[in-house]
């Protein structure tokens, strides 16, 4: 015999290595890998999230370390979470059984089989909850808010939520799983394991069973555990009939698979009940739950068609995938109060030269935001000496989620407060991108409240608390037990009806953090902007479609889409911006929810959803972002528009530039690459880059605009401590060491400096 054959025989021999190799709960694991790869991907993606090896950017892995329930980090939260986790694990222990039960015959000569698989299917379910335990150790012990033994009564909920849910699965299994000395009354291996006593380490003899192998196929097994700490001995089973042990593994598996269904069911049931607030479970969870969905339909499919699942499930996918096509199936989103029902806007080259043509709507905006312009002047007049010209001041903010939303009103709190609200008094327009308009509207309508005598002041330390709230719980709830399958309930605005979708959700969460104070419609800021009672704000969302403008705003700012004139030169004009509440006119675009406007500007993918817009073809508007993340560019183009009234009335221009990343960001060292990211270094350095080259792009317009503006123009940066070794997750979600350093960045040089310069600027009289 060769070295290789003797020395695989002698191993084979060993005890230690018998004891390892052929266990069940290691052939149970090698199992795994070779025919159970989904269920690996699904262990995969978990371990990646928990390890923030999988979207740290996004700051995942901190929804999981720190889940919140009702806006805290609770004992209720971690049990939530691990009960999600318990659900989890049951459905891979099920998928697990259902696919391989069948190859280890033995299992159905034991007492309550199914538990017994589970027991041995170990590796995964305690690997991951030791590893989650430590990882939410760290996390908590980091966040520096809670004693050690919160922090351990924390992990002990999460465990306990974890055993709950088996617990619960257990029972329906006791009650149901059934092995051959329940459905034919003969004694089962185990009870003639305890008449015959016999040791295992006797039974080790270095020889393999023949009759185990013949039984076992290719899953040869010596051993299994009977407790977490006991190990037996597999009996052969070759004294049963095969009909007998095929009639017990069918009646388990049917067992199983009503598990499944009521599972399933009770899932989709719990997303009829989202609108309440208590369902409102922590995003982890909603994750687990959504995993578990998956996996268990998975298994259901292979339960039904077994070798042919595979494919009838991705079948069934393509096909769901086309039968939302139907309108009562149709997951598309919607602005709500916006009219779906009435004739189609033409979205077309045709209908855009129709509006460039329209010169009486350029001058008769262009005279109506005059009439703001003088009004902002009277008001700001009184603050200076009469032979004094105030400065006008233009807000940009840029998004990045929660992070920009709390960044913004903080930064617009401080800063209005040093000067006493003439930062706020003389701001004429504020635009940008998602989060940071978020954060930028809710600091405007703070300031119209107090105008209204409706609160005392918008410096509190609550409301920045308010827009810093979760807003991702009822989201991930919503995908995790509605949406994946198709909206199961709708609401009406107006008589219009629309789908509870995340997007519902995100915005009746908005509201809710902040106290129901968006509770308005595009409509009701047409007013107090004319009035200059605050700031313009243009809203300037991303045309999927083609990548143009979607400007909204309640004034007429056709000024701002329109191309100028030009004398000396003659070229094919491209119309890059669409006028919202001109163009959808017909379709009631002023009764649009102010949330919905909010929402559209911030349109994060698989976050929020893509809005569809009632249009001819169809159009969807998502994130501003990915044109103008700054909103200079929108702001350079009112400037120009009124660049003579601004030259003559003001004392010159100050922009103030509010970012959730510094200007100058760190310069990638390029280290040595592995070869999959050098293939995906190119692509992904584009799209990483993307705000960056804006910068570039609109560093190039401000150099411009010093040959054509007739005022001075400053710009004030306000840089949020974001850099890539000490990141601010890009969520709506932030913990609350993310939190401290979000107004921690206030007091960094570059930023105090920029607050010195508005003390210069605006002396205190």
């Amino acid at each position: 015999m060769s070295f290789p054959g003797r020395f695989k025989r002698s191993l084979q021999r060993h005890p230690v290595f018998r004891r390892i190799f052929y266990s069940f709960y290691f052939r149970l694991f090698l199992l795994d890998f070779k025919k159970n790869q989904l269920l690996i991907i699904f262990w995969l993606v978990f371990f990646g999230i928990i390890t923030n090896n999988i979207a740290p950017r996004y700051g995942v892995a901190y929804l999981f370390w720190g889940p919140e329930y009702f806006d805290k980090i609770s004992y209720i939260s971690y049990f939530i979470t691990g009960f999600a986790c318990g659900g989890f694990i049951m459905s891979y222990n099920i998928s697990s059984y259902i696919k391989n039960g069948f190859r280890f015959p033995f299992l159905a000569t034991l007492r309550n089989p199914f538990m017994k698989y589970c027991l041995n299917n170990f590796f995964f379910p305690v690997s991951f909850t030791l590893l989650y335990s430590f990882k939410i150790y760290f996390f908590l012990k980091d966040e520096g808010i809670f004693p050690l033994w919160e922090i351990l009564f924390f992990i002990a909920s999460f465990i306990a939520g974890n055993l709950f849910f088996i617990f619960i699965a257990f029972t329906y299994f006791f009650k149901t799983n059934k092995n051959i000395t329940h459905l034919y009354g003969i004694q089962s291996s185990e009870q003639l394991a305890e008449k015959l006593k016999e040791n295992i380490k006797r039974d080790f003899n270095g020889e393999r069973n023949p009759h185990l192998i013949k039984e076992s196929r290719d899953w040869y097994v010596e051993t299994y555990l009977i407790t977490p700490f006991k190990i037996r001995l597999v009996r052969s089973v070759r004294h049963y009939k095969k009909e007998m042990l095929k009639a017990v593994l069918k009646q388990n598996h049917k067992a199983a698979f009503l598990f499944q269904i009521l599972t399933i069911v009770s899932l989709i049931t719990l997303g009829l009940f989202s609108s309440f607030s208590a369902f409102e479970i922590p995003a982890s969870a909603s994750l687990f739950l959504l995993f578990t969905m998956f996996l268990m339909l998975f298994s259901s499919f292979y339960a039904w068609f077994r070798g042919w699942s595979t494919v009838i499930f991705f079948t069934f996918l393509i096909a769901f995938n086309y039968l939302h096509k139907l309108d009562f199936l149709s997951i598309d989103n919607r602005a709500y109060g916006l009219n779906y029902n009435t004739i189609k806007a033409r979205y077309d080259y045709d209908s855009f030269k129709d509006i460039d043509l329209h010169y009486d709507n350029l001058n008769n905006d262009r005279n109506a935001t005059l009439e703001i312009l003088n009004k902002w002047k009277t008001k700001n007049t009184t603050f200076w000496n009469k032979d004094k010209k105030p400065k006008m001041i233009f807000v940009n903010v840029s998004g990045g989620g929660c992070r920009s939303s709390l960044w913004t009103l903080y930064t617009l709190q401080y800063t209005d407060s040093l000067l006493h609200g003439r930062l706020l008094s003389q701001t004429q327009l504020i635009t940008g991108s998602s989060g940071g308009m978020v954060g930028a509207a809710y600091m405007r309508e703070l300031y119209l409240l107090k105008q209204e005598g409706k609160i005392k002041s918008y410096y509190g330390s609550h409301y920045r608390t308010n827009i810093a709230k979760d807003v991702l719980n009822p989201i991930a709830f919503t995908v995790a037990t509605s949406e994946w399958l198709f909206p199961l309930k709708s609401f009406t605005v107006d008589g219009h009806k629309y789908s509870q979708d995340r997007g519902y959700a995100f915005e009746q969460r908005l509201e809710e953090n902040t106290g129901n104070v968006f509770n308005k419609r595009l409509e009701n800021y047409k007013l107090p902007e004319a009035n200059s009672y605050i700031p313009m704000m243009i809203f300037s969302p991303s045309i999927v479609n083609d990548g143009r403008k979607m400007l909204i705003s309640p004034q007429g700012i056709s000024y701002i889409t329109q191309n100028a004139k030009t004398d000396k030169t003659n070229y094919n004009k491209l119309f890059d911006a669409i006028e919202y509440s001109r163009f959808f006119r017909e379709q009631s675009a002023g009764k649009t929810l102010f949330t919905s406007v909010l929402r559209m500007s911030a349109t994060f993918p698989y976050i929020s959803p893509v809005v569809s817009l009632p249009s001819e073809p169809r159009i969807e508007i998502m994130d501003a972002g990915l044109r103008d993340n700054y909103g200079l560019e929108t702001t350079l183009r009112f400037i120009k528009t009124f660049n003579d009234w601004i030259a003559e009335n003001t004392g010159g221009i100050i922009i103030i530039q509010i970012r959730d990343k510094h200007k100058n960001i760190p310069i990638d060292e390029n280290p040595s690459q592995t070869l999959a990211e050098a293939l995906s270094r190119p692509l992904g350095s584009f799209y990483g880059n993307l705000f960056q080259v804006q910068d570039y792009n609109q560093n190039q317009q401000i150099q411009m605009a010093d040959l054509w503006c007739k005022a001075p123009i400053d710009i004030v940066d306000f840089e949020l401590r974001n850099e890539l070794n000490d990141r601010i997750s890009l969520s709506w979600h932030l913990t609350n060491k993310e939190k401290k350093k979000v107004f921690a960045s206030l007091y960094l040089p570059e930023n105090q400096k920029a607050v010195a310069f508005f003390k210069i600027f605006f002396p205190l009289v």
